[in-house]
């Protein structure tokens, strides 16, 4: 009967600790996931942020890339591959590259050129480069209250990296000259030595006898000297010595005049018509080793009836590897000077200036581009079409 009775109690026992285990289990649970999903929601959110950070760092460095010599600042597909990288744990999240002229200002772009950097995108010393980062939280296990949510990080950095150095010969002594980036150079040395010394000396001699000590009882005798010469010197030189070299240097800056300008050719005026296209282009090969300057564009077109259905066309854009001007004019002809230093590649190398309008050009009428030169022995080549 009484191990009957310890048998029961052991029993009891065991059903009590499983039905508090079932009452805190539900508890538990709930605190384990949402420790985990609390924590996945800061870690994408603080992938975000860093991913929108390293990818506006990249994009407003100085100078170009490594690889394939683009500038950071328009290289698209290597700003969205920053962003990817710092946030790799992140399946697929979303990137925006824009830019803007400072704070509380429009945005425009996008930069999404695939393969490269973007050639319709034109900054200027001050403006920022803002890159947008975008993921979406969902919740693993629903268990607590955490609902889906868009984590957005976006960063804006001014650009440093645009910087246009023409090269220049500096001619120096004896008919020697070297290649410098520099407008002028001043060289200007003022040195000035000043050495004032003044001691003085002023003697004054005390002489102290100790007295003697014995053991006797005697008188102690202190004898005290102390001469005070009545002459008193005082010596004061003054060297002041005063050097003011003034050295100026200011080379002579020589433009180098170049020959084989009437050598560049170019091919027709290409306007799609009904094809559909809002341009007009034109290629140009440069065949020298030496790249050359432009210093303005002339271009005409029929802006009267050059639209569908003999509309007004409207000039929008130009570019030259990069976007020059852009604006919208309807005159028909349009004098350009470039706002950046524009050149032509050398060495053979194709170049293409296109314009572009706000409609298909399809009535083409008799459009003319004729691109003046600015450097030395091109002034009278300009390039001309027809």
């Amino acid at each position: 009967m009484k191990s009957s009775s310890s048998n029961n109690k052991l029993f009891g026992y065991r059903a009590q600790a499983i039905v508090e285990f079932a009452i805190v289990l539900p508890i538990l649970l709930a605190l384990l996931v949402g420790i985990f999903e609390v924590g996945r929601l800061i870690f994408i959110y603080a992938a975000v942020n860093n991913a929108s950070r390293e990818a506006v760092r990249y994009a407003s460095a100085i100078g170009r890339e490594d690889s394939f010599g683009y500038e950071k600042y328009r290289y698209c597909s290597g700003i969205e591959e920053r962003a990817r990288k710092s946030a790799f744990m992140i399946p697929s999240p979303s990137i925006t590259i824009m830019y803007d002229n400072g704070p509380s200002t429009s945005s425009f772009g996008p930069c999404n050129y695939p393969n490269g950097e973007d050639p319709d995108i034109s900054v200027d010393t001050g403006d920022r480069v803002v890159v947008t980062v975008s993921a979406t939280y969902n919740p693993m296990i629903n268990l607590i209250p955490i609902r889906s949510r868009t984590i957005t990080s976006s960063s804006a950095r001014t650009i440093i990296g645009i910087l246009d150095l023409d090269s220049v010969t500096v001619s120096g002594g004896g008919g020697a000259s070297s290649t410098q980036t520099a407008a002028a150079a001043t060289l200007t040395a003022v040195a000035v030595s000043s050495n004032t010394a003044i001691p003085s000396n002023t003697p004054t001699a005390t002489a102290t006898v100790p007295s003697p000590t014995s053991t006797a009882t005697v008188p102690v005798v202190i004898i005290t000297f102390t001469p005070l010469p009545t002459n008193t010197q005082t010596l004061v030189p003054t060297f002041t010595p005063t050097r003011t070299p003034t050295v100026t240097n200011t080379p002579t800056i020589t433009s180098t005049s170049v020959t084989g300008c009437g050598n560049i050719t170019h091919s027709s005026i290409s306007v799609p018509g009904a094809s559909g296209n809002k341009s007009m282009s034109m290629t140009i090969t440069n065949p020298n080793s030496y790249s050359v300057t432009v210093s303005t564009v002339q271009v005409t077109w029929n802006s009267a009836t050059g639209g569908p259905g003999s509309s007004l066309l409207t000039l929008q854009g130009a570019s030259l590897g990069s976007t020059f001007w852009t604006g919208s004019n309807s005159t028909g002809s349009l004098t350009i000077t470039p706002s950046t230093t524009l050149s032509i590649a050398g060495n053979s190398t194709t170049s293409t200036i296109i314009f572009t309008f706000d409609k298909n050009y399809q009535a083409t009428g008799s459009p003319s581009i004729t691109i003046n030169l600015s450097t030395p022995g091109c002034e009278s080549s300009p390039i001309k079409s027809p």
